[in-house]
């Protein structure tokens, strides 16, 4: 998997790259800024805006590239030279071309060019951008032109992925050496467009000795849920139990339920109210049900479990769940059942609630609301380090965690990995009922919850990246398209 960094572990893998080719920081800088150029040298006319710190000494070097390649470059420095210390001065110095200033501004938005390159701010910006800044990027993010940005948007926190007030909106992200951990999360997909890692030919090797916070999840991972021998039958795949779906909420169990049964589970029971448990036959004739009687039911779902003489079996609550007494009975059943347990929605609500962590707790699926209330915090301090936050998660509930949003999180509470894929498709009721389905599915094939939350994550995102039906996709085609992701990633 592809490692990611956090900002201060890149600024001291930068120090090693440099050892490891025999150079200088400046000399890094202009080999980092040449394969910049790289992406632009096809344009004729080309805007380049500096900012302070060498961020913006990149912006002055590869307008030089350009200007020696026969480019027209325009450079518009925001920070002025004889504030520019160290590598940026140097690199201001290597500039041989006009440097247009912030009141040459006018007379920028009256030129012609191709391309930008955004070098004003990097990968260490922690503070709000404030004028004139902000008017720069507002009016970069108007223009309908190639906008292409040097290790991060300006504007874009690198840790977090949130916006400092404002950022600008990428066309394509050149990274160098490393991937910072806020390009893929939070609003990175929304800011960077396309991502390129330009690794300057120096190894990961160079610089094994630094740890990395996270790492990033690929699709070919999910060509593993289709290996299964010809000589197969379902008691070989397990057995999910989906709890849930109080009265008058069937439909987010049924969600899950067949998910769990579409993702290979060998078979699903649905463990729901009595006032619908026999109807739901009706919705999916694969699916079994069981009716839950909060005064008498305890005893039986042990029955159930011991019963079933299956190889594994899961155990998934809350969706559809409520905060009735019948819920909160449901849901004391299935810490008492000492099955491996998925928790999501409302049942991670009553977990909030408990005095001790289950200890047959496996998978949490939490969005940052839910997050943020199982750890006490506030959504937006979950959003402003969702790193932090899914490892926490992790550590305080003994399970594997998966903070849903836009760059997925999942973490043991030592390792998170990102999920790069998906979109807004997914943001639609139900969605999230899928994914856990998903995930119960899986661990009852004998995938570890680890590695089940993972290829979960990424069958719900691939699903609904690409579904056909765009903005208009309920949860209910999501499951009739699952196919098509495991066919694509099929070895």
């Amino acid at each position: 998997m592809i490692k990611l960094y956090s900002t201060d572990e890149t600024k001291r893998i930068d120090q090693l790259a440099a050892e490891y080719l025999g150079v200088n920081s400046f000399e890094l800088m202009q080999l980092a800024s040449a394969a910049v150029h790289q992406h632009i040298k096809q344009y004729q006319q080309v805007l380049v805006i500096t900012g302070p710190g060498n961020n913006g000494g990149d912006g002055f070097v590869i307008a030089e590239l350009a200007r020696q390649h026969g480019q027209v470059v325009h450079l518009m420095a925001l920070e002025t030279i004889d504030k520019l210390s160290g590598d940026a001065r140097l690199a201001a110095d290597f500039f041989q071309g006009q440097v247009l200033d912030l009141k040459d501004f006018i007379q920028i938005k009256n030129s012609a060019f191709e391309v930008v390159v955004d070098a004003m701010f990097g990968t260490g910006l922690t503070r709000t951008v404030k004028t004139p800044y902000t008017d720069v990027i507002n009016w970069l993010n108007e223009l309908a032109l190639p906008v292409i940005a040097v290790d991060i948007p300006s504007g874009l926190n690198g840790n977090s992925g949130r916006v400092e007030g404002v950022a600008v909106k990428a066309t394509e992200t050149i990274s160098i050496l490393t991937l910072n951990k806020g390009l893929y999360t939070n609003d990175g997909k929304d800011y960077c467009g396309k991502v390129s890692h330009e690794h300057l030919q120096v190894p990961c090797e160079a610089y094994q000795d630094i740890n990395h916070c996270g790492e990033l999840l690929h699709h070919s991972m999910l060509s593993k849920v289709s290996r299964r021998s010809y000589n197969s039958h379902k008691g070989q795949f397990g057995h999910v139990l989906a709890a849930g779906g109080q009265k008058g909420m069937l439909g987010a169990v049924l969600l899950a339920a067949k998910a769990a049964l579409k993702s290979g589970a060998g078979s699903v029971t649905v463990v729901t109210d009595v006032s619908h448990a026999d109807s739901v036959a009706l919705y999916l004739p694969e699916l079994m049900s069981q009716p839950y009687d909060s005064k008498n039911f305890g005893i039986e779902l042990h029955q159930l479990s011991k019963n079933t003489h299956r190889l594994t079996e899961v155990l998934l609550c809350g969706m559809g769940l409520g905060r009735s007494q019948w819920s909160k009975q449901l849901f004391k059943s299935c810490l008492k059942s000492g099955l491996p347990l998925v928790l999501d929605a409302d049942g991670l609500n009553w977990l909030a609630s408990v005095a001790s962590v289950p200890e047959n707790l496996k998978v949490i699926t939490p969005h940052p609301k839910e997050a943020a209330t199982l750890l006490k915090i506030t959504v937006d301090e979950v959003q402003n380090n969702r790193w932090l936050a899914v490892k926490l998660l992790a550590q305080k509930y003994r399970c594997v965690a998966v903070l849903k949003g836009s760059g997925t999180l999942v973490s043991d509470g030592d390792l998170s990995w990102c999920c790069p894929y998906g979109n807004a498709n997914l943001a639609t009721a139900g969605s999230g009922d899928v994914l856990a389905g998903l995930v119960a599915g899986l661990m009852a094939q004998s995938f570890e919850a680890n590695e089940a939350a993972q290829l979960a994550v990424l069958w719900h995102a691939l699903s609904g990246e690409y579904h056909e039906y765009g903005l208009t996709m309920t949860a209910s085609d999501l499951l009739k398209t699952l196919h098509l992701a495991i066919y694509e990633n099929h070895e």
